[in-house]
This record gives C-alpha cells, structure tokens and sequence, in this order.
C-alpha cells in the first residue's frame, strides 16, 4: 500500500493554511484502501480515436484515491462523524449491486443516517476540487463542519445513482451543456462502486435517472430508507454520460464514418 505525505496548503474544510494529509475519496474503509488505478489525463484521453478499443495507457498509482485537501483535524473529525454511516449506506449500495450496465433496483436500507451521508459526499466534493471551491461556495464547508446543521442552500442539489463505475470518474467543477434543454449545469462528478454522486450548483434541473437525495439534509435521525435507484454505466471521463458500452461504440464507428466522409 502506497504511503501518502503531507503537503501544505488551504485545508478545503477549515480554511487554514497548514500541511494537509491524504484525504482517500471515498474513504479508506470503504474499500478504498489499496486500489489500484490508472491516472490518465483527460487530454490524452480525447487524442485516442477509439477508447474503447484502445483505452489511452496512464501512470498506474495504488494505495488508494484521494487528494491532499484536509488538515489533520478536519480529516480526523470526518472519519469520527461521518464515516461509519457512510460505511453502511456503502455497504448497503454493494449487496444489491449486479454485473450489468444498466438495472433499476427497487431495495431498502435499514437505519442509516441521511443528513451524515449527504455531508459524508460533500466533503468528498470539496476534497477533490480545488481551493477556489472554498472561497467560492463557502456554504458547503459550513454546512459539513457542522455536525448539527441542516442549512444548505437551495441553490446545492446532490444527486446519486447505482454503478460497477467501470472507468472511475473524478469530475472537478465543469459547466455541462445540455442540448435538450439549451441550459448547462455547473456541477461536479464522483462515481467509485457503488455509488456515483453528482453535485449541482444553481441549477433548477432535474437529471435523468438521478435520485435527488438533497432531501438528506432535513433527517438526522436513524432511518429505513427505501429506493428506487438506477445502476448506470460510466465508461467515459464526461460528466454526467451514462451510455452503455455499445452505445459508446455506435457513437465512436458513427464519428468515424462521418471524418472519413468530410476528409474524403
């Protein structure tokens, strides 16, 4: 297993400048503790004509994902709050999870905790993006720093969905165009078995076979929770794309035709 060092700079959650430790995104006892990943920039990514097919060779890091974003307090206090019921949730999410790309599960989670999950993946957001993110949304950091409080904005909506995440996906804040509605969405993408998130800003949109699960905020006790959720494919590094394998590869052989056409 990889050994993390620290690094200074902007504790994403407090706000302080100190050294930072590792942050595993998700966490570490949520089977992320020694994956082993390809790290693949996104600009190599798109140069590859068929990525399916030929999936562009990255840098093979293990030891887990994550990223230096939290001062040692900060992480220790997510790991005593919020973890253990955003291990259960995690765990409950794996038991129903089937090999296929794409499956509407109906199921039940016996006592879990919402409003500490809903700050369990927020935190994860400001985890992986950058310092501005702080500055810029500071109601994030306030809501999940405190362990009582049931204030985030409407302008914040969080969303989840089922997934094998056959390619992991890492989104920092991206402004999505939506072509069926003309109005893009600024949001932010996290998708690792067996759950993908996706976290909207001052976005009055639904997503498509997303569950809105900003609804967590308002329950802080224990509780069964019952679900209709989708299982969703991720095979490539967009945001929010949900095609199946062979939908990718119609898209890729029509794409192709079509430069062969116009070169022609």
């Amino acid at each position: 297993m990889g050994r993390h060092k620290m690094k200074s700079g902007i504790c994403r959650l407090c706000g302080k400048k100190t050294m930072l430790s590792f942050e595993h995104v998700p966490p570490k006892t949520t089977f992320n503790s020694s994956t082993k990943y390809s790290s693949v920039a996104f600009e190599d990514f798109i140069k590859v004509e068929n990525p399916i097919a030929d999936p562009p060779k990255g840098k093979i890091k293990q030891g887990g994902i994550g990223y230096n974003s939290f001062c040692e307090r900060c992480n220790n206090f997510l790991g005593a709050e919020y973890v253990p019921a955003y291990k259960k949730w995690v765990i409950g999410g794996f038991e129903i999870l089937l090999d296929k790309e794409y499956h509407l599960h109906y199921y039940t989670i016996k006592q879990v905790e919402p409003l500490k999950i809903l700050k369990q993946i927020i935190s994860m957001f400001l985890a992986i993006n950058d310092e501005w993110y702080l500055d810029a949304y500071p109601e994030l950091s306030a809501f999940v720093s405190d362990k009582e409080s049931k204030i985030l904005p409407d302008k914040f909506k969080v969303f989840s969905y089922l997934t094998r995440a056959e390619e992991i996906r890492y989104m920092h804040h991206v402004v999505k165009g939506n072509l069926k509605t003309g109005t893009p969405i600024n949001c932010s993408e996290i998708a690792y078995p067996p759950y993908g998130y996706v976290l909207t800003i001052d976005s009055q949109q639904e997503i498509d076979k997303l569950n809105n699960i900003t609804s967590f905020k308002n329950y802080d006790k224990p509780m069964d929770l019952n679900f209709k959720m989708f299982q969703l494919s991720i095979y490539m590094p967009f945001p929010l794309d949900y095609r199946t394998k062979s939908e990718i590869e119609i898209g890729i052989e029509n794409n192709i035709k079509f430069r062969n056409k116009t070169s022609s």
